[in-house]
């Protein structure tokens, strides 16, 4: 009988812990951006692939968040623009080149939530992650992106 309770509980433990594990999908996102186009840089050198993609728009200011989420950071870079982070089931969204934040810190966000200004034609910054690995934008971005 011991060893009947014992394999009950531990067939439990593993249960739960798998489901612990279990991994969601990463989310679609909606455009950040109306009247989106991607943006080429070229890079004076590379250490690699970086997994990101810029978008500009002649007509849209406002940086709408793509996912419901927390915001967890909102930085001042070295260029004076800002960083907005958001974490949605360990995933994160970084929204690079914003010019105003109008998010704060541990803020809760709906999909379509304007995150900030953009200055006009100006460049936004996309990068995901999945914990600490990058994914590539691209793949989940739902965006129509007219010609640059």
């Amino acid at each position: 009988m011991n060893y009947i309770l014992v394999l009950a509980l531990l067939t439990g433990s593993l249960y739960a812990n798998a489901q612990k594990n279990t991994k969601v999908p990463p989310p679609r996102l909606i455009c950040p951006l109306t009247d989106a186009t991607e943006v080429f840089e070229k890079q004076p050198y590379s250490l690699g692939k970086e997994l990101k993609i810029i978008l500009s728009s002649s007509s849209d200011t406002t940086v709408k968040a793509g996912v419901a989420g927390t915001v967890t950071n909102v930085q001042q870079d070295e260029g004076h623009k800002y960083i907005v982070i958001l974490e949605f089931r360990n995933y994160y969204f970084w929204y690079g080149g914003i010019t105003k934040p109008l998010v704060r810190e541990d803020q809760k966000i709906k999909a379509g939530d304007i995150l900030g200004t953009l200055a006009a034609g100006g460049k936004l910054e996309l990068h995901f992650f999945d914990f600490e690995d990058p994914i590539d934008p691209k793949k989940l971005l739902d965006c129509k992106l007219g010609a640059n």
